[in-house]
């Protein structure tokens, strides 16, 4: 969070002091500040109204910092887009994408999207549809359920709930077995070295049980023609 709200509070910090030494020059020269002081209250109203879209972004930086939906070093969805925090400013927050590009975002729009923190995760979905062959038989689905739920409860990085493998349906090429466990890591490249190596163990859990994987039928015309 410090990282955050310290550029922030500079940029803040600055803008006061420059305009308490303005404050002091002019008094030193003799003007009044009271009345320099009511006279920018009224052109201050006139200066908002012109400048509503960088009070806007403003105050959508202050709530950024304020709300802490992401913090700068944070990896995140922002849109249609994900990227890593580099910077929260009076004006704007500046993203840095996959394509290592930096997006520059107006505070008052960024506080406005929804935006989906992957920083803050404590463990990743492991979500997978096998699609088995329709000749499958009764016994060997039997098995292919019975060696994934075991593979999955064995290992010692994955949380599983009750029923953590289901046959969920018949569908036009496949019979659909569903797995849903969680790998008990925060880390995108730790988990996605464990789910390939989840994704190896139920291929030959597949295989021992004698079936494969569905291929739909204009594939094999395909094949065959």
């Amino acid at each position: 969070m410090t990282y955050s709200i310290l550029p922030l509070g500079r940029q803040v910090f600055k803008l006061f002091l420059y305009l308490v030494a303005f404050l002091a020059v002019l008094s030193a020269w003799g003007y009044n500040t009271n009345t320099i002081l009511a006279g920018l209250g009224v052109g201050g109203l006139a200066v908002a109204l012109a400048a509503q879209k960088t009070i806007e972004n403003l105050f959508g930086g202050i709530s950024v910092i304020g709300d802490r939906p992401v913090l700068v070093g944070d990896f995140c969805r922002f849109g249609n887009r994900v990227g890593t925090v580099t910077h929260i400013g009076l004006r704007s927050t500046r993203i840095r994408t996959l394509d290592r590009t930096v997006v520059s975002v107006p505070n008052g729009q960024f506080s406005a999207m929804e935006l989906e923190n992957f920083s803050e995760r404590d463990k990743i979905w492991f979500h997978q549809t096998l699609g088995l062959r329709r000749d499958t038989t009764m016994e060997q689905l039997r098995r292919v359920l019975s060696s994934v739920r075991d593979i999955l409860k064995q290992h010692p990085k994955v949380e599983v709930g009750d029923i953590p493998v289901r046959f969920v349906g018949i569908g036009q090429y496949s019979l659909d077995i569903e797995i849903f466990a969680y790998v008990l890591t925060p880390d995108f490249d730790d988990f996605l070295g464990i789910q390939q190596e989840l994704l190896l163990e139920l291929m030959r859990a597949v295989e021992r049980a004698g079936t494969g994987l569905a291929v739909p039928l204009y594939r094999s015309e395909e094949h065959t023609s």
